[in-house]
């Protein structure tokens, strides 16, 4: 949902314009096409996700309609400011990961479609080493996350100067994911001026990985942010619990949606990508 005022008309005739991060072009970087897809993402961009669909979405879209070459850009943004970014006018695409969030915005009016895209796995990274898994976690076929969280904090308490917990605190799908599971227990470590177990590290996910990394601190990641960083974090951390499609527990996964904007410019772009993206990602009948 959109936490800023709603403005319809301006959404439709005069948009802010939000400068992309990136530019993507698919075989048709030389002939410089007009950008006809704005899309608001956080995580998928880091991890090149969102690349890798877009440059073949074009080519797809060129080969299969015969329409003139164009780019898609990517605005990065949290969960938030994907949300904002539409109903500003700003984009006509985001990426969102949360049903109730996703059925208000619906109610505000400035989304009318949301279009399943994929689902994140999330996993449970601790630090290795001569000080590996100071929390003595011990996972096994029937450990549930709250488990796991609920010996973390357990063993928070027992020894304050050697178990962390590192938090992105920024209002991305991660971050309500980690908030999800320690409210579940009971815990939210967040609402003490000082916690210390909870560190608030606001940044990105590569970012926020890598300072889990150094810091030697229990952190939650997605699969895509987990492959995707530099491998000496990955040669920091090790994964004591990994959410599979299978698992009949399925806290860990997050279903991702492509939410079309009710009013932003070249709307069924925006519409032929989320048909696009559902169809490579859920059945797996094309590649790259």
């Amino acid at each position: 949902m959109a936490s800023i005022p709603i403005d319809p008309d301006r959404a439709k005739n005069d948009p802010p314009y939000v400068e992309p991060e990136l530019v993507y072009y698919g075989s048709y970087k030389e002939d410089n096409p007009p950008i006809r897809l704005r899309i608001a993402t956080g995580g998928a961009g880091q991890s090149g996700l969102m690349r890798a669909l877009a440059d073949k979405f074009i080519d797809d879209r060129v080969q299969e309609t015969g329409c003139k070459p164009f780019a898609v850009s990517r605005i990065k943004s949290d969960t938030a400011g994907s949300f904002n970014n539409l109903a500003s006018g700003a984009t006509n695409l985001s990426i969102i990961y949360h049903p109730a969030a996703e059925a208000i915005a619906a109610q505000q009016g400035f989304t009318d479609r949301s279009v399943y895209a994929w689902r994140d796995h999330f996993m449970l990274p601790p630090l290795q080493g001569p000080t590996a898994n100071p929390a003595k976690l011990e996972p096994s076929p029937t450990t549930s996350i709250f488990d796991l969280f609920g010996q973390l904090f357990r063993s928070a308490v027992e020894n304050p100067a050697a178990v962390k917990f590192l938090s992105r605190y920024d209002k991305s799908a991660t971050n309500v994911k980690e908030e999800f599971i320690w409210t579940t227990i009971g815990q939210a470590p967040w609402a003490y001026l000082y916690s210390d177990l909870y560190h608030r590290c606001n940044n990105f996910p590569f970012q926020a990985l890598e300072a889990a990394a150094l810091l030697g601190e229990y952190t939650v990641v997605d699969r895509g942010t987990w492959y995707g960083v530099d491998e000496w974090i990955r040669d920091y951390l090790s994964v004591f619990m990994e959410q599979h499609d299978e698992d009949a527990d399925q806290t860990m996964l997050n279903p991702d949606h492509a939410l079309v904007g009710t009013w932003g410019k070249y709307k069924e772009m925006a519409n032929a990508y989320a048909d696009w993206t559902s169809v490579v990602m859920e059945e797996g009948k094309r590649s790259w």
